[in-house]
C-alpha cells in the first residue's frame, strides 16, 4: 500500500461524518460508459444522426413519447449492470455509521442497488419510472422485464424519473445534498470532474476537514483538496481490503 492510499485509509478510519460524491468515474468500473466518452451516449446516438441534448429533453418526451421511451429502452436500461466494490463500500461505511450518506450525479441507480439508503440523485435515476398522465409507478424491473413502453392502467407513455433537459433539479434533493456537505467532517470524491453544475456550486460548500478526490483526471478543486488520487478507484478501495 502506498503512502497515499495508507493517508487515505487513515483519513477514513478516524472519520465519522463522511459524505460521498460520486461521478461517472464509479459507475464507468460497473461496464457503464461515460455518457461523453468514446462509446458512450453522446458517441452512439450521434453517430446516428441525432442531437443527444435534444433526445434527453422534455420537449422530446412531449412531442413524441412513444419516441422517447423508446429511445430509453435501447440507449439507457442496463438489465445486467451491476454495483462494484466502490458501490459496495460506499454502502458498508453507511451501514457502519460512518458515512452521513452519498450525493451522485448518476442516474444508474447502483448506489441503492448496492444497499446505501441515504442518496441523494441530483439527476434522478433510471430505478423508477411512471405514467405521465396518471402518475402510476413502476419499478425498473417491471419495465424491462415486461418490456412496457405504455402505462397499464390509461395507456399513456411511461417516463423514467431522471432530471431532463429543460427541467429543473429537485430543489428538496439540493437541500439534502447540501446539508450531507455542510455537516460533513470528510468529504471523498468519486469518478467526477467537478465542472458540470451544480457538482462545483455543491462542493464549494464543504468547510469540513479533509477533502479527498479521486478521479483518474485534474478537477478545478484539486488544489483545494487534503488529497488527490489520480488512480483508477477500484484499485484503490481494493488496496484498502474493505469487504473482506
Amino acid at each position: 500500500m502506498n503512502r497515499n492510499i495508507e493517508l487515505f485509509k487513515d483519513i477514513i478510519d478516524t472519520s465519522d461524518k463522511i459524505t460521498f460524491f460520486t461521478g461517472a468515474g464509479i459507475s464507468v468500473a460497473s461496464g457503464i460508459p461515460d455518457f461523453r466518452s468514446i462509446g458512450g451516449l453522446y458517441d452512439k446516438v450521434s453517430k446516428d444522426g441525432y442531437l443527444p441534448e435534444y433526445l434527453l429533453s422534455a420537449d422530446y418526451l412531449q412531442s413524441d413519447p412513444t419516441g422517447f421511451i423508446n429511445f430509453c429502452h435501447k440507449y439507457l436500461l442496463f438489465a445486467n449492470k451491476q454495483p462494484n466494490i466502490v458501490h459496495q463500500w460506499i454502502a458498508q461505511l453507511e451501514k457502519n455509521q460512518q458515512s452521513l450518506g452519498v450525493i451522485t450525479q448518476n442516474i444508474d441507480g447502483l448506489h441503492t442497488d448496492a444497499g446505501s439508503v441515504n442518496v441523494d440523485e441530483l439527476h434522478g435515476t433510471l430505478n423508477h419510472f411512471y405514467c405521465v398522465q396518471c402518475h402510476n409507478h413502476y419499478s425498473k424491473c417491471d419495465v424491462i422485464d415486461n418490456d412496457l413502453r405504455t402505462c397499464e392502467s390509461c395507456g399513456n407513455a411511461i417516463r423514467p424519473d431522471i432530471v431532463l433537459y429543460g427541467e429543473i433539479l429537485n430543489q428538496s434533493t439540493i437541500f439534502n445534498a447540501l446539508h450531507k456537505i455542510k455537516e460533513a467532517d470528510t468529504l471523498v470524491v468519486l469518478g467526477s470532474s467537478l465542472v458540470v453544475q451544480p457538482a462545483a456550486g455543491l462542493i464549494s460548500n464543504f468547510k469540513g476537514q479533509n477533502l479527498i478526490i479521486i478521479n483518474r483526471d485534474a478537477t478545478p478543486y484539486d488544489s483545494r483538496a487534503s488529497l488527490v488520487l489520480h488512480e483508477d478507484m477500484v484499485s484503490v478501495i481494493n488496496e484498502l481490503n474493505p469487504l473482506k
